[in-house]
């Protein structure tokens, strides 16, 4: 992003288990496609293995990690201990994130810590990149990271979402992912309000699968609004075909949909790059980046 290059980045979800070959599989099937690969941490409340572990498995599998960090389930003690490990694991770039609510997941009556939000946590971790602990001891280490967060331009008011960004550029968030984008209108508007910001956007882009698919992430997934008219056009994508030809139809008319936001997004000015989620089918990031012609990915430094 420094080198104005259009950044791809991609997403694989730790399994919910232990299997550490999921991890590496998964890595490899997108490595040579991203600049970076993001490991989310615990989504929506649903426990899966340590954000901090398989950040570790995916630059061992030849990946470039970025670590998710919800401040949901931890308090600042715990958060500056992981800062350190994560940091003498060799990982060097975090997202720093307030999480879901755990009302959303299978463990609905688990207690929520929220010690400090996102916005704190960034200003924690700058603080730990001077060399003192928020006590103002003196690290035996001091640890250097790549910092990211994330906003939600859909959001009501979308000034207040702009001043929330412009919070977290400003507590050290050098990088930004959005959730998925479906309405790029809504995006320029925010990347117009924000446009004396100069942040580092990377827009999210997931690719649909179904109209089933479509219909839980608009109820269950916060920050998702995918428009009826997409819907619809995977539902006829998959009209009066066998089971299997209509999965490939309406997996299609998904990518298609993604392509075309990634079109229209790649035209609004302050866009920095990328953010591809897969959703269970790392696959399909390989191909929306050959398909959106970002394949093969430059070098950089």
């Amino acid at each position: 992003m420094d080198a104005g290059v259009f950044a791809v980045t991609g997403e694989i979800g730790p399994p919910r288990g232990a299997d550490h070959n999921i991890v590496i599989e998964r890595t490899k099937v997108i490595a040579d496609y991203c600049d970076a690969i993001n490991i989310t941490d615990n989504v929506r409340g649903i426990p899966t293995m340590s954000s901090t572990a398989c950040a570790r498995l995916v630059l061992d599998a030849g990946g470039e990690p970025i670590m998710q960090l919800t401040t949901r389930d931890r308090n600042r003690i715990s958060i500056e201990s992981e800062l350190y490990g994560v940091y003498a694991l060799g990982i060097r770039n975090v997202l720093l994130v307030t999480g879901d609510r755990t009302i959303m997941g299978p463990h609905s009556n688990a207690k929520m810590v929220f010690d400090i939000d996102s916005i704190q946590a960034l200003h924690l971790t700058s603080h730990l990149m001077q060399g003192t602990d928020f006590a103002g001891e003196e690290l035996e280490g001091t640890p250097h990271f790549f910092m990211g967060s994330t906003f939600d331009p859909y959001a009501d008011p979308i000034e207040m979402q702009v001043l929330r960004a412009e919070k977290k550029r400003d507590a050290g968030a050098q990088f930004f992912q959005t959730q998925a984008i479906f309405d790029t209108a809504r995006l320029e508007t925010f990347m117009e309000l924000a446009s004396d910001l100069k942040l580092k956007i990377l827009a999210g882009i997931i690719p649909l699968r179904g109209p089933k698919n479509a219909r839980f992430m608009n109820k269950n997934v916060p920050g998702i609004k995918i428009p009826e008219e997409y819907i619809k056009r995977l539902e006829s994508a998959g009209k009066g075909l066998k089971e299997d030809e209509g999965r490939n139809a309406m997996r299609e008319e998904g990518l298609l949909i993604a392509l075309e936001i990634i079109k229209s997004i790649r035209n609004i000015k302050g866009i920095s790059g990328l953010h591809l989620m897969g959703i269970g089918r790392a696959e399909s990031i390989p191909e929306l980046v050959k398909r959106a012609g970002l394949h093969p990915r430059p070098k950089v430094g």
